[in-house]
């Protein structure tokens, strides 16, 4: 388990859609301080933060594959040793679920909420559209792809497990974070496509911010398409009411 603190992810903004830096973008999950520009433009390559953060990821990823696009792993000392072969590649875990097709039929409440989950709000295949949209042009209706039966959840009270990224803290609580269908999802070298997210605003108080353990969230669902500089940047959205303890 690992426990982020206040002090790792005090820094963590949300400076641009999210994982748009390709798979190995580490900006936002990892908390080691990767510094991203103002308008959310590239990675200060030259910074010392990235260093680390690139040594600290050869620990278990080929530096060919697991270093941000645009760079290469750096030179740490004079006579660095190779790094060790690459370990084989590890499956991307997701919580097991019922399948879309369950929408269909009567649904489980759990404390007054629509029980659901990632398996369904991802189980569909979604065609993004060519990104970044030009200036001045409407953005298409990528809603119009989401199935019905999911499409009929907007605006109803959920509840459903996942896995917390924090973007923004007050008084040591996640109050602004995204909700993932895996914890292993950024970190492990997966960019995760717009349905295995959920962009979550408390609605009042925030949450303990416990990264790789899952938890069980309730709150209001939105099937809404947000865009951010000509990018898609979330599809779901939730009002978080707070945590719900899971049932067996």
């Amino acid at each position: 388990m690992v426990v982020a603190t206040a002090g790792m992810l005090a820094t963590v903004t949300l400076a641009a859609p999210p994982f748009l830096k390709g798979p190995r973008d580490h900006s936002l999950c990892c908390g080691l301080k990767i510094p991203v520009s103002a308008d959310g433009g590239p990675l200060d390559f030259s910074d010392p933060a990235y260093a680390k953060a690139v040594a600290l990821h050869q620990q278990s990823f080929d530096p060919e594959s697991s270093a941000l696009p645009g760079s290469a792993a750096p030179d740490l000392t004079d006579s660095a040793p190779p790094p060790p072969p690459a370990p084989p590649a590890r499956p991307i875990l997701r919580l097991p679920g019922p399948p879309l097709s369950a929408l269909d039929g009567p649904l489980e409440t759990q404390s007054g909420y629509t029980k659901i989950a990632f398996s369904q709000l991802a189980g569909w295949t979604f065609t993004a559209p060519p990104q970044p949209l030009p200036p001045g042009t409407p953005p298409p209706d990528v809603v119009a792809q989401v199935p019905a039966s999911i499409r009929r959840l907007d605006g109803q009270k959920v509840v459903l497990t996942g896995f917390l990224l924090p973007t923004k803290l007050e008084g040591g609580f996640a109050t602004e974070f995204f909700f993932l269908s895996s914890s292993q999802l950024c970190c492990y070298g997966v960019t995760p496509t717009v349905t295995e997210w959920i962009a979550v605003k408390m609605k009042k108080e925030g949450i303990p911010p416990v990264q790789d353990v899952p938890m069980t969230l309730a709150g209001r669902l939105r099937v809404r398409a947000q865009w951010n500089d000509g990018f898609l940047s979330t599809l779901y959205e939730l009002e978080g009411d707070g945590l719900l303890k899971t049932k067996n």
